[in-house]
């Protein structure tokens, strides 16, 4: 009875008709993003989580405390928990802001991608004596497409 069963499975799975899986595109998860200055002080803080969505994933956290004051100043590449992850983050023209990860995925081999903080995004806060910036936007979005660096 055990052969009958095993040779009917065996037969079933040989007609079966194979579909190839596709691969979904790699993107990177942000979450619990912020980016402030602090009021009455000289340094501002950036600080999130990124994942990957590979298969296996990865995930680490990101942060930085850096020399303000005020507004949102640029910061060059830099670690993460994880150090074959990286970010950078760089204010341009019209009040934007661009947040960028990197990650190692094999070595020798990195994925990239950027995502752009809109103007509206970032708020300037008056405290009497000092205004800083702050950003307001949503703590959680997807960094898609990713650029392959070989």
């Amino acid at each position: 009875m055990k052969t009958a069963t095993v040779l009917a499975l065996i037969s079933a799975a040989s007609g079966a008709v194979i579909e190839q899986r596709q691969t979904p595109t790699a993107e990177f998860d942000v979450t619990n993003f912020s980016a402030s200055c602090q009021p009455h002080s000289v340094l501002c803080f950036f600080g999130f989580n990124v994942a990957t969505t590979t298969t296996p994933p990865s995930a680490t956290s990101c942060g930085l405390a850096v020399q303000g004051p005020d507004f949102l100043p640029a910061v060059g590449l830099t670690g993460c928990e994880d150090p074959r992850f990286s970010w950078s983050f760089e204010p341009r023209d019209g009040g934007a802001h661009a947040v960028t990860v990197n990650w190692e995925s094999t070595p020798g081999f990195n994925q990239t991608g950027s995502h752009l903080i809109q103007p509206a995004d970032v708020v300037l806060e008056n405290h009497g004596s000092v205004a800083d910036e702050r950003y307001v936007g949503p703590a959680s979005f997807v960094i898609s497409p990713l650029t392959s660096i070989p």
